[in-house]
């Protein structure tokens, strides 16, 4: 579960991120839904833990900004640029990082899976920068994804995306091992299909529920 009371961000001089938000997040997938620079970003770099602010936001009763070490692989994130998230040389290597806590005896089995898991078996030599944007997004999801986090916050995962390439990331977030979803997102259909919604406008909840897609469209013209 993830609890927020009254969490503010700003920026120097005088811009507000934020704005004193109080929510709890308890459904399996959330959507939050928002017009550029309302501050949809902002809250998902506060629950990874990115991004300074007062108030209070928790994750499993954790505190974010002094349980980072506590969180650590419990919460992931995934950005819409795969291509600054993922760091090392091939595939297999970006891969293989995030199960460097693994036994030697147990890591190649467990990369191998989570490689075939995202159908990136055939591309595990390739240099990761050498990817299309389709593949380097699944990739930095495959990353994310092997560490089995308790929460995974995707900000804007399929907007770089083709339509093939968009439904696969959206299969890998909706399906697979018990976690909760939080879905930054701007595709509405995506959005409709998550249990809960939020529209965030102007740094503050201005809904929340299914109904905020059609009061989020209103407001859009």
């Amino acid at each position: 579960m993830i609890q927020l009371e009254h969490v503010t961000v700003t920026a120097k001089p005088d811009a507000v991120l934020l704005n004193d938000l109080s929510v709890i997040l308890d459904a399996p997938t959330t959507a939050i839904i928002g017009e550029n620079g309302s501050g949809k970003s902002t809250l998902a770099k506060v629950l990874a833990g990115l991004i300074e602010y007062t108030g209070s936001a928790t994750i499993n009763d954790i505190e974010v900004a002094t349980g980072r070490k506590q969180l650590s692989g419990r919460v992931g994130m995934i950005i819409a640029n795969a291509a600054a998230q993922v760091i090392m040389p091939s595939v297999a290597e970006d891969v293989a990082l995030s199960l460097r806590h693994l036994p030697k005896d147990e890591l190649d089995p467990k990369l191998q899976a989570v490689l075939a898991e995202h159908h990136l078996e055939e591309l595990a030599d390739r240099p990761a920068l050498s990817l299309s944007s389709g593949q380097l997004q699944r990739l930095a999801l495959a990353s994310v994804l092997a560490t089995s986090p308790e929460v995974l916050i995707a900000d804007e995962p399929t907007t770089m995306l083709d339509a093939r390439y968009a439904k696969l990331v959206a299969e890998q977030l909706f399906y697979g091992p018990h976690r909760q979803l939080v879905l930054i997102t701007h595709d509405l259909n995506l959005a409709s299909r998550c249990d809960d919604i939020l529209w965030i406008h102007d740094a503050e909840i201005a809904h929340r529920g299914p109904a905020a897609i059609d009061h989020y469209l209103e407001h859009v013209g």
